[in-house]
């Protein structure tokens, strides 16, 4: 019994790191925007100088650098495992973290968006130089607060 075990255990590490999101690619994880569903991959577009482009199969959404009021980074460990597990699995490997990306910004109606998405582990550094390159100066990067405008 304990030896299938080990071996579900060997198996979910070895093929978890598949199911991450791949680059070139983020994934909805949600938001309030209309037209995207959770889950969703969605091609992201980094080459204009004024806006974000998320395209999906369903939908495409353009960001405009100069309404984004907040972006944040942050990363969690992409499963819980439990203590004994956690460290059985922290002796044999790096534990998989998933990579989150929030965004707020303002639409053409003026009404306030939020989205997040799942990047991939590669990514982050790069958006996120690009972010604090063309968004609004008076928006620093913040870790899931309200961004203020400094007057």
């Amino acid at each position: 019994m304990s030896k299938r075990l080990v071996a579900v255990c060997l198996f979910f590490i070895v093929a978890l790191p598949g199911l991450a999101v791949e680059d070139g690619n983020v994934m909805y994880v949600g938001g309030t925007v209309a037209g995207l569903k959770q889950g969703e991959l969605c091609k992201l577009d980094l080459r204009s100088q004024a806006e974000l482009s998320f395209e999906s199969s369903s939908a495409k959404l353009l960001v405009p650098f100069a309404k984004i009021d907040s972006y944040g980074y942050s990363k969690e460990v992409a499963h819980h495992l439990g203590v004994l597990p956690a460290i059985a699995v922290g002796l044999l490997k790096k534990r998989q973290r998933k990579h989150f990306l929030r965004i707020a910004y303002h639409d053409e109606n003026s009404a306030p968006q939020v989205v997040v998405f799942e990047v991939p582990k590669t990514m982050p550094l790069t958006l996120l130089a690009i972010l604090q390159e063309r968004a609004p100066q008076r928006c620093k990067p913040q870790v899931y607060e309200v961004c203020t405008a400094q007057k």
